[in-house]
């Protein structure tokens, strides 16, 4: 027998993987928020459960936790020597790093909970060291998180039984945690997740086994049909997760092969996950129980339909391979799909097949559910056949043949034009089906390939709904909410909630705040606000030099006031960069155009505010300004040596050249390429690095107006020294628009020179209230706005 060339032995990418980082994730955030909202309650229920241990009998301490140590400590010692004899030293290299990293990551982690010591019932362990064989206090958290990282990373590459072996072993690691003397035994949720997470990275970023059968698997499940095959053959275009082959008899006849391997459950559960989040539960349906299952009901299906009269493949048989892989064997239709044709080939005469065959599907009261035109054949005889019944619903309701309706509306109609497609329709189906599916004609409805369909054919779904309107004289029908949750509300939540929790710390000295706005000369805040709002003017001048293109002036102004909105969403400038290459990409530029335009003129405010930085630093009087000391020559040659010493790990690696490093220098090519252009512009080289100089200027006044306000004290010098190298740090900080940092370096820095704390504190944070917090509603406002007229 012929056999196909063994599939990789890695994969990179493995939905089961991306599940457990998931909860192992939430399953962490959950014991910090516990562990640090109710302590109490959480330390009352630990020592309820030290209480309760310490009430074994004495001979289970002494012997049984003996043992289950000296088992603890003898696995691992055997899992090494066994994968020395077996040589496999990529193995050993990837469980190692599972290992190691997990107990790095632990005791930052649980240093967040604060001082928690051992929590052990009367202050004695239950095994001391003159009693157990060994240490008291194994096994410790930092072991239980390295053998959970290791099991994660290794269990891929064991058979079943001794996978389950090695999880065993961790559950009596677990179950040892509580028993003996060290941390609190709410630790060993936490050490658990850690341990999980950084395991499932590591295979994520290293590979873990392929779960694809290999060539004499796929024989013997071949064979368990009652085929005899002389050739067999994998087909490269895989869809939906399953796995393809062509199986060849000695007559010549062929027949088509779909394997589903374990990883297509893993795959399955988290498409669910994120469709029960994103969508309603009407949108999500119920998962099959095992592989078989899912199977046997394509195999259903396929006879239902068969028998209905549709021309689908006939159904050959079901199989299962040794490695837990369960495959359908049905008819090879020969033939070229559907979406293979040129426009010119999808005739009235097709297209009238196509609908007929779904009505007879629907006849037999079973929604098909994946109506592309990748999934109908035209065989030799002109026949339209479809395929691919894995989705299928028997005994569907009326909304799931409705759904059928509006995804065969688009698939033909982004071919064939809505008038020649709703003509089918309605002469296949009838108006009153037609009509019912208008509330499903939106792209949550229909498959993921059909919505890039209308990504790219802009104005498909308004024209078939006009169309059906025209044809039918129905009345407008609005659309079915399908969302559970939309996106934009979820950005909205995480910004506020994120910009509530950074304000509250700001309010740490509130009474000599208020103190010192008793105080304040009020006629240096039109001032500042006067300096705040033009920002915005030099902002949107900066942003013009940057673009070799000619750009609105008006549309452009509005991008940099709703800026200050998308500022909240992430750290470091990333959603300004995010809503300018959007407004720009919008406007006409492309991708790659959009991105080297942000980056030009990022790097123009970068050189500019460091250039001001260090002038300011000099007229200030050195390097160590209000508290604020420059990084030394030391420092910054080891961080420079450290930054090369990953990108050449990062090179060294495959994946993560192709998927990292390439794409990246990619970028920097086109963005050269195109920075070149800009540079050829002397008045836009003027606006960008003109314009990125007044805007550090214009907060670097903001700020001595800020102090001028509450009396003054400092020299133009010293305020723009401390605001630059605070502006410098915050800049680096992990929260949106600097916030918390930016407060804190700029009123040591004040401070530092000698100004009262109090009126620090006031002027920074009058300064902040005038240029962060005051922005930020009519650039929500003028986010909205733009959103709704399509500028970004």
């Amino acid at each position: 027998v012929r056999l196909f060339d063994p599939p990789p032995t890695l994969r990179r990418w493995s939905p089961g993987d991306v599940m457990r980082i998931i909860i192992g994730v939430l399953t962490l955030l959950g014991a910090l928020i516990a562990g640090a909202a109710a302590k109490s309650t959480i330390d009352g229920l630990e020592e309820d459960v030290v209480d309760g241990i310490a009430r074994l009998p004495e001979s289970i301490e002494q012997v049984g936790i003996a043992t289950a140590q000296l088992f603890a400590t003898l696995v691992p010692l055997f899992a090494l020597v066994v994968i020395l004899w077996q040589r496999r030293w990529r193995v050993l290299l990837h469980v190692w790093l599972g290992s190691f990293i997990a107990g790095a990551v632990l005791s930052p982690v649980i240093s967040l909970l604060g001082d928690r010591g051992a929590t052990q019932a009367g202050g004695d362990p239950l095994v001391d060291g003159e009693n157990s064989l060994i240490a008291a206090d194994f096994p410790t958290t930092s072991y239980l998180a390295s053998a959970v990282g290791a099991v994660t990373v290794g269990a891929p590459y064991l058979p079943r039984r001794w996978r389950r072996a090695a999880w065993f072993w961790v559950i009596v690691l677990a179950a040892l945690r509580f028993l003996g003397a060290g941390q609190p035994p709410l630790d060993v949720l936490i050490a658990v997740s850690i341990g999980t997470i950084v395991g499932s990275i590591v295979l994520l970023v290293l590979g873990s086994p392929s779960a694809e059968p290999s060539p004499l698997n796929v024989l013997e499940g071949v064979r368990s049909i009652g085929l005899e095959p002389v050739r067999i053959g994998r087909l490269e275009s895989s869809a939906g997760g399953s796995v393809h082959y062509v199986a060849t008899d000695a007559d010549a006849v062929r027949t088509f092969i779909k394997m589903r391997t374990p990883d297509d459950q893993d795959s399955d559960l988290l498409n669910r996950v994120y469709r029960s989040i994103r969508l309603r539960s009407s949108e999500v349906r119920r998962p099959y129980s095992t592989l078989k299952r899912r199977v046997e009901h394509e195999a259903l299906a396929l006879h239902t339909a068969a028998d209905g009269g549709v021309a689908s493949p006939r159904l050959i048989g079901l199989g299962v391979t040794p490695d837990g892989g369960v495959l359908l064997a049905e008819e090879l239709i020969h033939g070229r799909s559907l979406a293979a044709l040129t426009p010119d080939e999808v005739t009235d005469e097709l297209i009238a097949q196509v609908f007929e065959q779904v009505g007879l599907i629907h006849a037999t009261r079973t929604a098909h559910h994946h109506l592309t035109l990748d999934n109908f054949i035209l065989d030799p005889a002109g026949r339209v056949r479809p395929l691919d019944f894995d989705d299928a619903e028997l005994a569907a309701d009326q909304r799931a043949l409705s759904r059928d309706v509006a995804e065969l509306l688009v698939a033909v109609g982004a071919v064939a034009g809505p008038q020649r497609t709703v003509a089918a329709a309605i002469d296949a189906f009838g108006e009153e089906p037609v009509n019912r599916s208008l509330p499903l004609l939106q792209p949550l409805a229909l498959s993921s390939s059909l919505g890039r369909e209308i990504r790219r054919q802009r104005g498909l779904l308004d024209a078939l709904r006009a169309e059906i309107h025209d044809r039918t004289g129905v009345d407008d029908v609005p659309l079915e909410k399908l969302a559970r949750i939309q996106p934009r509300t979820l950005i909205m939540i995480m910004a506020g909630a994120l910009a509530f929790y950074s304000l509250l710390p700001q309010f740490g000295n509130l009474d000599d705040t208020v103190d010192a706005f008793g105080d304040a000369r009020w006629q240096w805040i039109p001032a500042l606000l006067g300096a705040a709002a033009i920002y915005y003017v030099f902002a949107t001048i900066s942003f013009l030099g940057s673009v070799a293109q000619r750009m609105p002036i008006a549309p452009s102004a509005r991008s940099q006031l709703a800026s200050s909105f998308a500022q909240l969403v992430g750290p470091a400038g990333s959603g300004k960069m995010a809503l300018a290459g959007r407004f720009l990409q919008r406007s006409g530029l492309t991708g790659p155009e959009a991105s080297a335009s942000v980056a030009l003129n990022t790097m123009a405010g970068v050189a500019t505010h460091l250039t001001l930085m260090v002038g300011f630093f000099a007229w200030a009087g050195g390097a160590d300004i209000g508290g604020l000391s420059l990084p030394s020559i030391g420092t910054v040659l080891l961080v420079a040596v450290g930054a090369l010493l990953l990108l050449g790990i990062a090179g060294a690696i495959p994946y993560t050249r192709q998927r990292l490093i390439m794409p990246v220098v990619s970028g920097l090519r086109t963005a050269a390429g195109y920075s070149g252009q800009v540079l050829k512009s002397p008045a836009r080289v003027a606006g960008l690095l003109g314009g990125s100089t007044c805007i550090t200027l214009s907060y670097l006044v903001g700020a001595v107006f800020a102090v001028e306000a509450f009396g003054g004290g400092l020299s133009f010098a010293q305020i723009g020294a401390a605001y630059l190298g605070a502006a410098a740090l915050a800049n680096i900080a992990p929260t949106p628009g600097g916030i918390g940092p930016l407060e804190a370096a700029m009123i040591a820095a004040f401070t530092g020179f000698g100004l009262d704390g109090g009126v620090a504190i006031s002027a920074v944070l009058t300064f902040r209230l005038a240029t962060f917090w005051l922005p930020i509603l009519p650039g929500w406002a003028t986010f909205l706005w733009m959103e709704r007229r399509g500028e970004i």
